[in-house]
């Protein structure tokens, strides 16, 4: 593992005293949505990036994606399914169910560019019982990966090879899943793996580096195609890295964004590479 690349005080915290938020991510609008602990979905616009509610439903929001038409998809791991808000406010249930049985906890979902919102079912936190499912444009839901793997939990997808990178929480690895342009899934291998970490969320820079940070200790590290693993900046106080959960990249820029659930608040941190862009499907409804 190679040493310390950033001080824990290039960070800049950009929004703080929200709700306990899990995740964030940017929509094809170039706003920042984040969920909260009570249901909330905050949206936030550059550069101010100050936070207003979009609306609210009930249970913990952890993953959040949006769409070409900037509805949002939510992980709602307490109502046990993939909710779909739109920009007015109303929500409806997107996914709560695939072929081999409903949704346990959904946690955090991404797109391809062909519609397809894929999603980890973490199931429970202590039994292998976690899923990968896929969600395809027509509604269809199926497990790609099913029933037995520890805590699925953040998800990128290769700017390289569409592959999807899946955090497993409480085997402090991170899986490879191949997926062949048609859909087809391959079979999953470790890529990394890193003791002694809670792993909770992943980005990709357009160089092909991954970016996955720590609920613990407070950690975000770097993994390189060759799978070199680099500690990019960890903050042992606990003051701004505050059990950094879910990352994402500004469009078209070099900021990551990085969730804080314990100290309720955002980060920023400039690591001097693109991230790799979204997919923002628009999807017949």
């Amino acid at each position: 593992m190679s040493d310390l690349r950033h001080n824990i005080h290039q960070v800049e915290i950009i929004h703080a005293g929200l709700d306990h938020s899990e995740c964030i991510n940017f929509g094809f609008d170039g706003r920042l949505y984040a969920g909260g602990y009570a249901g909330q979905v905050y949206v936030m616009s550059p550069p101010e990036f100050k936070a207003k509610k979009l609306g609210a439903t009930e249970g913990f929001i952890g993953g959040v994606a949006l769409d070409g038409d900037d509805n949002v998809y939510l992980c709602n791991g307490t109502q046990r399914s993939v909710l779909r808000v739109t920009q007015s406010g109303d929500f409806t249930v997107y996914c709560s169910t695939a072929k081999d049985g409903p949704t346990i906890y959904p946690n955090y979902g991404l797109f391809d560019s062909k519609g397809n919102y894929y999603f980890s079912d973490s199931g429970d936190y202590w039994k292998p019982s976690g899923r990968l499912i896929r969600v395809r444009p027509n509604g269809i839901a199926e497990s790609l990966l099913g029933g037995n793997w520890h805590f699925p939990n953040g998800l990128a997808m290769s700017p390289k090879d569409g592959s999807i990178y899946m955090i497993e929480s409480t085997a402090a690895d991170i899986i490879r899943v191949p997926i062949d342009i048609d859909g087809r899934v391959g079979i999953p291998e470790i890529f990394v793996q890193l003791q002694g970490n809670i792993l909770d969320g992943l980005a990709f820079a357009q160089s092909g580096n991954l970016y996955a940070s720590c609920y613990y200790p407070n950690r975000i590290f770097l993994v390189t195609p060759d799978r070199n693993v680099q500690l990019l900046i960890e903050d042992p106080t606990s003051e701004i890295l505050n059990q950094p959960t879910n990352i994402a990249f500004e469009p078209e820029g070099t900021r990551l964004f990085i969730a804080n659930l314990g100290g309720q608040h955002i980060g920023v941190l400039d690591v001097s590479e693109r991230g790799a862009p979204l997919n923002y499907p628009v999807l017949k409804t």
